[in-house]
């Protein structure tokens, strides 16, 4: 059995630079599991790598899925496999790259065996209040409700949409689930101190500010309004700014400081968040940079060699 690293941390943490690095002293191939990377078009707002990163290591699953699509973690782990078998076939070792834990929960312990998405009962629930929604949900699987919460259209949906078609509760099929992690791959995490990172944070939504997110948010809003990507954590944001909606229970600093202070804190929620999916997925090496730096390099390179 041929193992690969999962490389992952919270936002801003510097796992993509590091792995290129590391990707390129080991050549190493790259596999993208960030979700938003996934998406053409989205791409001051989802950093992903730029041309010189490109020319200095492959990278797989980017700009893979149009802004309208709905690319979910069965499609990822399809297309996942394939690329895999490919750079295996060509004597060649993978490096998996992401912080999109769902996806990397879907890597690390698989999927249920659950129907694909019907385009009949989307069209069915589309005009019905979410709220309605989940009180079915309620009803059909109150464990799995609980779970998603009332305010998760897209899972809610996917719920009943699984009851509907299969019979089979949702909570019932992932009970049915291995706990035990791919033995194919390696889950290591990378992380730094808070104040550390909320710098790094900070200093990179400077930087995508004026490397035009404000710009992109615009546009992809005016050819992709029903985009669900364009909810991703920035670019939310930015659509909050242009309507000029302000945070309930917060005083906004005026302009770009006050934009720039919303992004940040939708970074430091979101890291947060990663960080409980990171100890519930069990990593196999924990980092924290850039003090493990070595130790990471040394580890990965016997790992690989």
């Amino acid at each position: 059995m041929v193992q690969s690293i999962i490389l992952t941390g919270p936002t801003a943490v510097g796992k993509s630079s590091l792995a290129i690095e590391l990707a390129e002293k080991l050549s190493l191939e790259i596999i993208n599991a960030d979700s938003v990377c996934f998406y053409q078009e989205f791409n001051v707002g989802s950093a992903k790598p730029n041309a010189d990163d490109l020319s200095r290591v492959p990278h797989h699953l980017i700009n893979i899925a149009h802004p309208l699509q709905n690319y979910h973690a069965g499609q990822f782990l399809r297309d996942f496999n394939r690329v895999l078998d490919e750079i295996h076939q060509r004597g060649k070792r993978a490096l998996i790259v992401g912080g999109s834990g769902f996806y990397l929960k879907s890597l690390r312990l698989g999927l249920w065996e659950a129907p694909e998405t019907s385009p009949e009962f989307r069209a069915e629930v589309e005009g019905l209040e979410t709220s309605i929604l989940f009180q079915e949900l309620l009803l059909a699987d109150p464990a799995h409700a609980q779970k998603v919460g009332p305010a998760d259209r897209y899972r809610i949906i996917r719920a009943l949409e699984i009851f509907r078609l299969s019979g089979k509760k949702p909570s019932e099929l992932q009970s049915s689930m291995s706990d035990a992690p791919n033995p194919q791959f390696q889950l290591w995490v990378v992380d730094r101190d808070k104040e550390a990172l909320a710098a790094r944070m900070r200093t990179r939504i400077q930087e995508m500010i004026r490397g035009g997110l404000i710009e992109e948010t615009q546009a992809l809003l005016q050819k992709y309004p029903e985009s669900k990507t364009l909810r991703a954590v920035g670019y939310e944001q930015v659509l909050q700014y242009l309507a000029g909606t302000k945070p309930e229970g917060r005083k906004l600093k005026p302009g770009i400081e006050g934009l720039i202070d919303e992004i940040e804190l939708s970074h430091r929620q979101l890291a947060k968040h990663q960080r409980t999916w990171f100890r519930n997925l069990k990593p196999d090496q924990s980092f924290i940079l850039d003090q493990d730096r070595d130790e990471l390099a040394e580890k990965m390179m016997k790992l690989y060699q």
